[in-house]
Parts: structure tokens; C-alpha cells; sequence
């Protein structure tokens, strides 16, 4: 049989589609693994895990942290040494004041932030965020902090948005952490 050029050039460009977005999705799961094992030993494997929220799960998330997950699957890294759980991590993205803000949040067996990694700022204003100054206010937080801006987070002047986000961000990871953390293996 012989293939019209139309044919060829159709599946030569979803080939080069494809190729480009499983690089880009490998730049970000390298991005993840690395700061993962920044965050809790250069000696830590990492798995991944998916967990359906179930529908009642949905409901107090939302409830109790007045946030949502696009869908009802999301995908956790569960980071081991040995043959101990060490942490989990959890990427989400956020609405900045026009773009999406990529981040991760790492959190212990005990449900408390271990650090938090922006990986992706989009923003022309804001990047202070991703400092370590700012990042550092998260750790050690659990779902009985309150985790306000402007209180317990100190918000930067001209990334008031982006500093909500986040923080409405890990609020949600941790709330999702406690509603599911006994079905993550």
C-alpha cells in the first residue's frame, strides 16, 4: 500500500509532538525527583502512587480548605530509605494573578511539611516566593496551623496573589494528605 504525503506528514508531526511532551514531562519529573531527594536524602527512592479521592473526601476537602483538585486522581511520590517511608510529595499548580504556578510540597509520615519547592514561576513579578526565606515559613506546618497570609505567612510586596496561592495550596496538599494518608501504602 502505498501512504499519501498527507499520511506521512500527519504521523511524522504527532510523533514529534509526542516526543516533545514526554521530554517536557521528564524535565519535570527530573525537577520533582531532585528536589525530593533534596528535601529528604540524596539516598531516597521514590515510587509513584496514584489515590482516587473519593467523593465524600471531595466534599471535606473542599469543606475544610475551601480548595478542590481539577479531578478526583491525583498522583503522590512516596519517598523510602531502606525500607522506611520517609515523606511523600505532592505537585499541584496554582493560579498566580495570570499564570500557573507549579510547586511541590513534601510531607512527612506525620503529616507535617517538610519543604516546599516552586518549580515553576510563570509570573513577571512574584519570584521572591521561591526564595528560601519564603519557603521556610511552610515547614514544619500541619492541617492545625491556620496558615494565613499576612500572620503566620508573611506575605511580599507585589506577590500578595502568588503568596495566597501557595499558602491556599499547601493547605489543600496537607488536607489531602490527612483525608487519604491511610490509603497511601
Amino acid at each position: 500500500m502505498f501512504l499519501r504525503w498527507k499520511d506521512i506528514s500527519l504521523t511524522f508531526c504527532l510523533m514529534v509532538i509526542c516526543t516533545v511532551m514526554s521530554r517536557s514531562q521528564l524535565s519535570v519529573d527530573g525537577k520533582v525527583f531532585a528536589s525530593l531527594k533534596k528535601m529528604f536524602g540524596d539516598s531516597t527512592s521514590i515510587t509513584l502512587i496514584t489515590v482516587k479521592l473519593t467523593s465524600e473526601e471531595k466534599q471535606q476537602l473542599f469543606d475544610r480548605s475551601r480548595s478542590r483538585w481539577t479531578g478526583d486522581t491525583i498522583t503522590v511520590y512516596r519517598c523510602i530509605i531502606g525500607k522506611e517511608v520517609v515523606g511523600y510529595g505532592f505537585i499541584d499548580n496554582v493560579k498566580g494573578k495570570t499564570q500557573l504556578i507549579t510547586y511541590l510540597v513534601g510531607v512527612r509520615p506525620t503529616g507535617n511539611v517538610q519543604d516546599i519547592d516552586v518549580l515553576a514561576y510563570r509570573e513577571s513579578y512574584g519570584g521572591e516566593i521561591a526564595y528560601e526565606s519564603f519557603r521556610k515559613q511552610f515547614r514544619q506546618k500541619t492541617t492545625l496551623d491556620k496558615l494565613q497570609p499576612g500572620r503566620d505567612i508573611k506575605n511580599i510586596s507585589g506577590a500578595t496573589i502568588s503568596v495566597h496561592a501557595i499558602t491556599d495550596g499547601v493547605r489543600k496538599i496537607l488536607t489531602t494528605f490527612e483525608l487519604t494518608h491511610d490509603r497511601i501504602p
